[in-house]
């Protein structure tokens, strides 16, 4: 019988990416995303038996829901935690709606996304978990975000140490991409407090993220990855010296501030 992969927030982005890469490696895919009509379309783009539903990951049964859809089309064995949402900003101005939905989405959403993967895939399996490279180091005007990435890459090393405590066959790891040209991040342009995300090199294209992300699922060792591995390095040493860092990156949010003024 046929695997089934599930991919939250798949409506469009990495997470459309990864469903259509994932189908296209013999996966049955759920497709799930809070606009039900982008999933279905999507799912109706990949084909082979894709399946797109509505859920809002904020709703921490619903992954229990689509766990038990997944396992009834076949064998759950991979599960990929995606949706995500960013603000920007000075981290004082982010009002109370904003601060419970980014970690309501980013770190509530992948915690009952791991769970309900876990509890339902009976014969094994492997869960993929998006974080970002701001999980490994300061990211002024985007101090939200960062925060819920380093919570999501610290909650897949535990719970990685767990299923091995408990003799689980299943794996969960991170991926921690650079900026991604995705909606997500082109509808930041403007926004002064995002200027980081455009200092750096050219975004990564989605279809390059999920194809590591894919690799990292069949990685027996390697817990978490860095896209690319040599701008973790960078951030690793500006994360060893903050202060030093904060420097380093007042200097980039010019650069990227700039960037803005002349897109």
């Amino acid at each position: 019988m046929t695997s089934t992969a599930v991919v939250t927030g798949a409506g469009r982005g990495i997470g459309f990416a990864l469903a259509s890469q994932l189908s296209d490696n013999g996966y049955r895919v759920v497709l799930t995303d809070v606009d039900g009509e982008s999933a279905e379309r999507a799912a109706a783009e990949i084909g082979n038996g894709a399946v797109g539903l509505e859920q809002d990951v904020r709703d921490m049964a619903s992954h229990r829901s689509v766990a038990a859809e997944a396992a009834r089309l076949g064998p759950l064995t991979r599960w990929v935690n995606n949706a995500g949402i960013l603000f920007s900003g000075d981290a004082w101005t982010h009002g109370d709606d904003q601060v419970a939905a980014i970690l309501d989405v980013n770190v509530r959403g992948v915690m009952a996304g791991c769970s309900a993967a876990v509890n339902a895939m009976e014969g094994g399996g492997a869960i993929l978990n998006i974080a970002s490279i701001s999980a490994l180091g300061p990211v002024p005007g985007l101090a939200l975000y960062a925060a819920t990435k380093a919570a999501v890459l610290s909650y897949t090393t535990s719970l990685e140490g767990d299923l091995r405590h408990a003799g689980r066959p299943i794996r969960v790891r991170a991926l921690c991409p650079d900026v991604v040209g995705t909606a997500m991040v082109s509808s930041q342009q403007k926004e002064p407090g995002a200027a980081l995300l455009f200092s750096g090199p050219k975004p990564l294209q989605e279809d390059d993220v999920a194809r590591a992300g894919i690799d990292l699922l069949e990685q027996k060792h390697q817990i978490f990855r860095v896209v690319p591995r040599w701008r973790g390095a960078l951030v690793r040493t500006i994360d060893l010296a903050p202060s030093l860092g904060l420097g380093s990156l007042a200097l980039m949010r010019k650069v990227g501030d700039h960037r803005q003024a002349h897109a």
